[in-house]
């Protein structure tokens, strides 16, 4: 496949306007197709004519192919469909999709956040969709965020990221396809094993919760990860991702800290530490990154229960208790009002209820029980 194929990205977002924009400046048709609940934000695209992009990948107005709430249109004769919304939007997205995609389409979630494919190719099997094969990052590609309207500023590129396959003997095929567009991506064995490599889940939420006070006190205008990070937020975060590597070894993948993770990712871009504090509180790749203004944000509403609610659940069904998560999940729950162990991916969502870590393993490489 070659950096002329057309593909769809269905979300405007920050990620949206991300990947359109970089692949459309690299020559890639890209047809940017939003839902039609949230159409205010592809009208400034079309008014200006396409994405400006600036940052580490190029600087340049990126023209689009087609900026569209309509699917149909979006989906007609695209190699590729990117999903990029966060992970509370894929149902939304799997019905816009589910009636106009073909058998030979090839959907990739960037990201999946946990247990994005195995939950999205669910909810195209419901609607009666094809059965399409359903790729997901266990991350977005770049660090990035919109500038103004029709703009976005991309400050960083993840090196080496893993890519999970639905049935996992596509696995080759859709490398095939995406290597040429993103040549650092790397093939993960399963969906199951990216789900769970997610480092925005380990990241995002010791950090929110325990600056809450200060949040909502002066409204968060500080930088989220150097002033954020402090020592005791650090030390939580590690160990949350000793629970997390705790679940990944139980089901035999390799473990990898979210510290080991992110220096692949970020290296080359200057990230790097001892330890998750030295690195995080020093990151330049993600310096500029404000705090949120409210805990109204996705650093819970989308990482809790769709990325440590399954994450607790999987470990809970392979006897583990992951006390700190767990913990977190609830207070958080306290704090916002929700009970995220009710509206979070459980393992009934997933397909996963009532099996072992070789049944789980075999579900997320195959689709089927």
């Amino acid at each position: 496949m070659s950096l002329t194929t057309t593909v769809a990205v269905l979300g405007a977002g920050h990620s949206g306007f991300g990947l359109a924009g970089d692949l459309a400046l690299r020559g890639v048709r890209v047809r940017l197709c939003e839902h039609p609940d949230f159409a205010a934000a592809i009208e400034p695209v079309r008014q200006a004519g396409g994405i400006k992009v600036r940052g580490v990948t190029g600087e340049g107005t990126a023209r689009l192919e087609l900026v569209t709430t309509d699917a149909a249109a979006a989906l007609a004769g695209a190699s590729l469909v990117f999903v990029v919304v966060p992970a509370y939007a894929h149902d939304a997205m799997a019905a816009l999709a589910a009636p106009h995609l073909q058998p030979d389409q090839t959907v990739i979630l960037m990201p999946g956040n946990a247990g994005g494919a195995l939950a999205f190719r669910r909810s195209l099997q419901q609607l009666g969709g094809p059965a399409v094969t359903v790729a997901e990052a266990s991350s977005f590609v770049f660090a990035c965020k919109k500038e103004g309207a029709a703009g976005v500023w991309i400050r960083g590129v993840k090196r080496g990221l893993p890519v999970g396959v639905l049935p996992a003997e596509a696995t080759g095929e859709v490398m095939a396809k995406l290597l040429p567009l993103y040549p650092d991506l790397t093939a993960a064995s399963d969906v199951l094993e990216t789900s769970l490599s997610n480092a925005n889940h380990i990241a995002h939420p010791p950090a929110l919760l325990l600056n809450v006070a200060r949040i909502e006190a002066l409204g968060g205008d500080y930088s989220f990860f150097h002033e954020g990070m402090t020592p005791s937020v650090a030390r939580l975060t590690e160990v949350m991702d000793a629970e997390r590597l705790g679940v990944v070894t139980a089901l035999g993948y390799p473990p990898e800290t979210t510290l080991a993770q992110l220096i692949r990712f970020y290296g080359d871009q200057g990230f790097g530490g001892a330890t998750y504090y030295e690195a995080v509180h020093t990151t330049p790749v993600h310096g500029a990154a404000r705090a949120p203004s409210s805990v109204d944000h996705r650093y819970f509403t989308e990482d809790l229960p769709f990325g440590l609610v399954p994450i607790v659940e999987i470990g809970s069904a392979l006897g583990m208790r992951l006390p700190a998560t767990r913990g977190l999940i609830d207070v958080v729950g306290a704090l916002t009002g929700v009970d995220f162990w009710s509206t979070g991916r459980t393992l009934e969502r997933l397909g996963l209820a009532g099996m072992n870590a070789s049944e789980m393993r075999r579900h997320a490489r195959t689709g089927t029980p």
